[in-house]
């Protein structure tokens, strides 16, 4: 049993250790100073935005996972003390001649509700990176359409205005879809989690129960 408990106790851990190569990246790649670069060249903010996005996210993530590790701890050792826990509720339900097939789902359910935060997520940060792209389009065609005459200080001012709105449009774009798909590869874990804790689950009621 001491075991089985030890081995669901490592979905936080790895959740934790994810999070830290990630931040360990996101400081490798400040030293070499390539974040200050994109946010400040990104004068749309959108960049920024995308951050905060995905900072929020990963900390529901981390909550999401030490969620999925207790249910899993909570099985493991049959201590159903805690009433919020699905798998709590699960075996009441059993005890209560529910069907298991029902609450099974009712608990499938639960979990993809709360993962469809952290995709509804990924999928915000990828449309704010290219809107991004559209305002930095717009800001980089904006001073070839007031520019009135082609002398060389003119010329050089629209081409400086037009190298600001690609960098909106380059970093915004990048920070979408850096963060798109940091977000998908967290909750991926995340459903593989949940799908191993409810495999345990039928498992268990098919070989004790029926």
């Amino acid at each position: 049993m001491s075991s089985k408990s030890s081995v669901q106790s490592i979905g936080l851990l790895r959740a934790l250790l994810v999070l830290v190569v990630i931040i360990f990246g996101f400081w490798l790649l400040n030293e070499r100073n390539l974040l200050l670069i994109v946010l400040e060249g990104d004068k749309s903010h959108i960049s920024k935005i995308i951050g905060f996005l995905w900072i929020i996210t990963s900390l529901y993530w981390i909550l999401l996972s030490k969620n999925i590790s207790n249910e899993k701890d909570s099985f493991s050792n049959f201590n159903f003390h805690n009433k919020n826990l699905s798998t709590t509720k699960f075996f009441d339900g059993l005890e209560g001649g529910e069907g298991k097939e029902i609450l099974l789902n009712a608990i499938e359910l639960d979990f993809e509700k709360k993962l469809s935060y952290g995709m509804i997520a990924a999928e915000i940060s990828l449309k704010l990176g290219l809107l991004g792209t559209i305002i930095g389009f717009i800001l980089m065609l904006q001073p070839i359409a007031n520019l009135d005459n082609t002398s060389p200080e003119n010329l050089k001012i629209a081409l400086a205005s037009m190298s600001s709105g690609m960098a909106v449009a380059l970093y915004t774009t990048l920070s979408g879809i850096v963060v798109n798909t940091l977000l998908r590869i967290q909750f991926h874990i995340s459903s593989i989690s949940i799908t191993t804790l409810l495999n345990d689950l039928a498992f268990y009621t098919e070989d004790n129960i029926e």
